[in-house]
């Protein structure tokens, strides 16, 4: 895939996978404050032109805990509690696979990504769809 798709897509993210993925900083920074800025980042991409008719489901390893709160009605964040994250993203993309809704699961975990492929779900990794993302980042700033 070269470019994001501008078709209206929900996007199922595994938001602990991907923000340990890239806001992994030298000095350490708490989950928190990784998942801030990846939701930051995430509120950013939501109003590209590109991605302005899709939304983004991001789903939270663990029990409910305050995060800054997110204006976008675009993006909803979930929390596991007692299941996976894995579970509830397959769950949820095979749902709306079912129903015939455009649906994309985000998540470097190859575990997830193989499941996703044996019911012919659509995933990415992680560091794919950041760079997708980026690209449309700069084609704004230009």
């Amino acid at each position: 895939m070269k470019r994001i798709s501008s078709k209206p897509t929900v996007y199922l993210i595994d938001g602990s996978n991907f923000s340990k993925s890239f806001w992994d900083h030298p000095r350490g920074g708490t989950p928190d404050a990784l998942e801030n800025e990846f939701l930051n980042w995430l509120e950013e991409i939501s109003r590209l032109e590109a991605l302005r008719s899709s939304c983004f489901r991001v789903i939270f390893d663990g029990g409910f805990r305050q995060i800054r709160s997110v204006p976008n009605p675009s993006i909803n964040v979930y929390f596991s509690d007692s299941e996976t994250a894995d579970d509830l993203l397959l769950e949820r993309a095979y749902f709306m696979f079912m129903e015939g809704v455009r649906c994309v699961i985000v998540s470097s975990d190859g575990e997830i990504r193989r499941k996703a492929a044996a019911e012919h779900i659509i995933s990415m990794p992680c560091d794919a769809f950041f760079r997708l993302c980026d690209n449309e980042l700069r084609k704004k700033i230009r």
